[in-house]
């Protein structure tokens, strides 16, 4: 029960402080191309971790853990560079603001997946 508690304020709190810490990155192409980056990078190591790792994915706990967060970390980046692309288009305090609530309220998507999964296996 605790795990649960720990990882549900990890969601809803850490999720989106780092997409806002994100958000405040210049819209300009070298925050884009470094950003993109980044998401390539998570993707990769997560694709190594689980198909190419000494240890099975499955096997070991931390293992799985570390690419769950991972692939996490990939998903707030790409809602940053989405928010980021639209802040691009219009500068207007009114797209600054959905886009960072939006995107804020995004980056806890993934709990939801959680919650079902466990509750279908309960």
């Amino acid at each position: 029960m605790a795990m649960w508690l720990i990882l549900f304020v990890v969601v809803f709190a850490l999720g989106p402080w780092v997409f806002l810490r994100l958000m405040r990155l210049p819209s300009l192409p070298a925050s884009f191309f470094r950003l993109s980056a980044f998401v390539v990078v998570i993707i990769a190591a997560s694709l190594w971790l689980q198909f190419l790792a000494p240890v099975p994915w499955a096997a070991n706990i931390w293992a799985l853990w570390i690419g769950m967060v991972l692939i996490w970390a990939a998903w707030i980046a790409v809602l940053a560079l989405a928010a980021l692309a639209l802040r691009q288009v219009d500068h207007g305090q009114a797209m600054r603001r959905w886009t960072s609530v939006i995107g804020a309220m995004g980056t806890t998507v993934p709990w939801f997946g959680l919650a079902a999964a466990r509750l279908m296996s309960s």
